[in-house]
């Protein structure tokens, strides 16, 4: 039993500069820059290229530390069912980190898991 994963939804890519990021992925690179949701606290920006987004990532934010995933280099899968992932990982004996980020992040709800090397994969069903 697996989970049905659909697409790569983003790559989030950890930055010290913002500015510099913007130059590098959006002047040099041509990333289209798209709309970010307010996440207070945490500078970055949004890309889009054919349909998969990368998250440039600040890391000078009011998270820095708090050993939460998403701030840090992973990628990001789009999944069927979230519930059904979390059933899935359960039977398979694989650890999972629920994160419901705060009201003002204003972004839904996501499951972290490590790979064997401890790289972060976030699960998610929405945009």
């Amino acid at each position: 039993e697996m989970i049905k994963s659909k697409s790569i939804r983003h790559a989030g890519v950890p930055v010290s500069d913002v500015r510099k990021a913007r130059r590098f992925y959006g002047d040099i690179l041509g990333f289209e820059e798209i709309e970010r949701p307010n996440i207070k606290g945490i500078p970055g920006i949004w890309y889009e290229v054919d349909g998969t987004q990368v998250h440039i990532i600040g890391q000078r934010n009011k998270m820095a530390g708090k050993d939460i995933p998403g701030i840090g280099p992973h990628i990001a899968v789009q999944v069927e069912d979230l519930e059904e992932a979390k059933r899935v990982l359960k039977k398979r004996r694989v650890k999972f980190q629920e994160f419901a980020p705060p009201p003002e992040m204003e972004l839904p709800p996501v499951i972290f898991v490590r790979d064997p090397d401890g790289n972060v994969v976030e699960l998610r069903t929405e945009a």
